[in-house]
């Protein structure tokens, strides 16, 4: 399983997916090279300007708009099983507000994500507030560009602390048998308090970097 694979779905817009340098990996995963991240799945908001589904279900897309740029949302096909993901679209109409979390490809020179989750948003202030983490994280990578230019320490490189939600990350991966891992399982190994574990759970959940096949049992996110 791969880094991106593990990893949180970094929150961008369609602008950096279209125009981030594009790095091509053989026999591994394509990535965007974003202020000095590897991003090889990402998490985009944007209104649904068109879809298309093929006939036969082989295939399907759509194209969204979040104000930045537009981009093509795709299906994923299994090459080994032959399956597709074609249902995720069935009930995505235009004019929707969507939340998407998929892989990044490229072909024929032109950028579009594969999708892994499509969701609804029933609330345009989710879009919103969306807008405004994108807007408070530019400043932040700005102001910490401008700081190393000058000389000035930021604290960044020194901290390396392990997060609560990499520690889980790495639970949940090393004790899933198949069905997940359960949380009673993830208490006891982390060693942190309750509220730490329930708190970087939902960070998780949140980020679409796991999810929960049936009560407190916790899988990562495959491709």
């Amino acid at each position: 399983m791969s880094e991106f694979e593990r990893l949180t779905a970094y929150k961008t817009t369609l602008k950096t997916v279209n125009e981030a340098p594009y790095n091509k990996v053989e026999g591994g995963a394509d990535y965007l090279s974003v202020n000095n991240l590897k991003i090889g799945r990402v998490r985009v908001f944007g209104t649904v300007v068109s879809k298309t589904v093929a006939q036969d279900l082989s295939y399907a897309f759509l194209t969204i708009d979040d104000s930045t740029d537009t981009l093509s949302i795709s299906s994923k096909k299994d090459f080994k099983t032959g399956e597709t993901n074609v249902a995720l679209f069935e009930k995505i109409m235009p004019g929707d507000i969507v939340e998407v979390v998929g892989r990044v490809n490229e072909w024929e020179g032109k950028r579009k994500i594969n999708a892994e989750i499509i969701k609804t948003l029933l609330d345009p202030n989710h879009w919103l507030y969306h807008q405004y983490e994108l807007s408070l994280s530019k400043e932040k990578v700005e102001r910490i560009t401008e700081k190393k230019e000058q000389g000035i320490s930021t604290g960044v490189e020194i901290k390396k602390e392990q997060k609560p939600e990499e520690l889980i990350l790495k639970i949940i991966k090393e004790n899933d048998i198949g069905k997940g891992t359960s949380l009673a399982l993830i208490n006891n190994m982390s060693k942190l308090s309750k509220k730490e574990v329930e708190d970087a759970l939902k960070n998780l959940l949140n980020d679409s970097a796991i999810y929960e096949p049936t009560k407190h049992n916790y899988k990562i996110l495959d491709e």
